[in-house]
């Protein structure tokens, strides 16, 4: 029975195999497939994994953001201004500055200071950024007002939030 060569090869380097050859090649090459197959779906599912872990988290955040926002809004209106100055609660927040405005605007700021660190933890900023966001930090700490809302409110953020405050 006749088979015929099949060139393998460039011109220079010939290399004639016959049906029988090549076949074991391809077979010896499929050998192979099962594992490349197996680590292609394995990083398809490690990519799927992170793109949702990332997806997630930015969700998290616009989420965050919107309570935050919707938060300062509300409480920025006069009629719960007008509501809060009847509890000892507010009242006492209320006269570390001099109108419920003041209070709500240096909390917002201290939120916000709170989210960025928290995106800072998490490497989401860059560390330009970052710097430039510490640095205002420490400049709102130099303000008094300030510096006695974030003494009354402080128990309510994160303990890693209030030690970098802290320590400006």
């Amino acid at each position: 029975m006749f088979l015929p060569k099949i060139l393998i090869g460039t011109k220079q380097n010939k290399y004639f195999l016959n049906h029988i050859e090549y076949l074991c090649c391809m077979v010896s090459l499929l050998e192979y497939l099962p594992i490349i197959t197996s680590g292609l779906l394995a990083l398809s599912i490690l990519t799927l994994v992170l793109g949702r872990k990332n997806l997630r988290l930015q969700s998290e955040y616009q989420i965050y953001a919107r309570m935050i926002e919707a938060r300062v809004r509300l409480e920025s209106t006069e009629s719960f201004a007008r509501m809060a100055k009847e509890s000892p609660y507010y009242a006492e927040r209320f006269a570390l500055v001099e109108s419920p405005d003041q209070f709500y605007t240096l909390r917002a700021y201290i939120d916000l200071y709170e989210f960025i660190f928290r995106l800072h933890k998490i490497d989401a900023i860059d560390e330009q950024l970052w710097l430039r966001w510490a640095s205002g930090a420490r400049a709102m700490k130099s303000i008094p007002k300030f510096q006695a809302v974030w003494n009354k409110t402080k128990n309510v953020h994160t303990r890693d939030f209030v030690n970098f405050i802290d320590s400006l």
